[in-house]
């Protein structure tokens, strides 16, 4: 299977045979395209489909990301394009889904939204899979990082941040690791340029040999 993150989010959603979803898993999906909502309605109205939240921590919710009063009273339809990302980043919070793909949550949003986001998936106890380029948002809110490279997908335990710092730790190490086999080698080539026992020679190539062998 070929990855991509837009690949691996589709084959999630559709069912893909190699990908093992749990039966219990209820899986809601934020897209940059607004299609989970439903522009004849208010912002309450969605908000209120498929939650056991009432309306009092739904409207805190909103008024957290700048919807306010009778904001909640006007159809999605009149709403611009940044306050429907936030009702339907709201609508996906509060759903009773538990498991939450986020693409790109923190487009068209200001510092004081990205901030009452960041709260909000803190604070959901469910598991939430996010592809963002936000790398402040990634440093606190995750706590796995999945990487796709080569069409392979690297999982690191921890944010951004210290995925990095394990990345240049693990450099350094591979690095120092080539230098001292660079001198083991050269140090073996010394010996033989000079040795005269055909059976130290013999010895000598032999470990050259497994030295070589080893680190392919």
């Amino acid at each position: 299977m070929e990855f991509g993150k837009t690949t691996l989010i589709t084959n999630i959603l559709e069912g893909n045979s190699n990908i093992n979803i749990n039966p219990s898993c209820r899986i809601s999906y934020f897209r940059q395209d607004l299609n989970n909502l439903d522009d004849n309605k208010t912002v309450l109205e969605n908000l209120l489909e498929d939650t056991s939240q009432d309306e009092t921590t739904i409207r805190n919710i909103l008024a957290s990301l700048n919807i306010k009063k009778e904001d909640v009273y006007k159809k999605v339809s009149y709403l611009s394009g940044g306050e429907k990302v936030k009702v339907l980043l709201t609508k996906i919070m509060i759903s009773n889904s538990n498991f939450l793909i986020l693409d790109e949550p923190t487009n068209f949003l200001d510092i004081e939204s990205i901030e009452a986001l960041e709260f909000l998936m803190k604070e959901f106890k469910g598991t939430i899979l996010f592809v963002t380029h936000d790398v402040d948002l990634i440093n606190n809110v995750a706590t796995n990082i999945m990487i796709i490279e080569n069409k392979k997908i690297i999982e690191y335990e921890g944010n951004y941040s210290k995925y990095l710092e394990y990345k240049e730790n693990k450099r350094k190490t591979i690095s120092n690791n080539s230098l001292l086999l660079e001198f083991k080698l050269a140090e073996i080539t010394s010996k033989l340029s000079i040795c005269k026992d055909e059976k130290e020679k013999e010895k000598l190539e032999e470990e050259y040999k497994k030295i070589l062998e080893s680190n392919i």
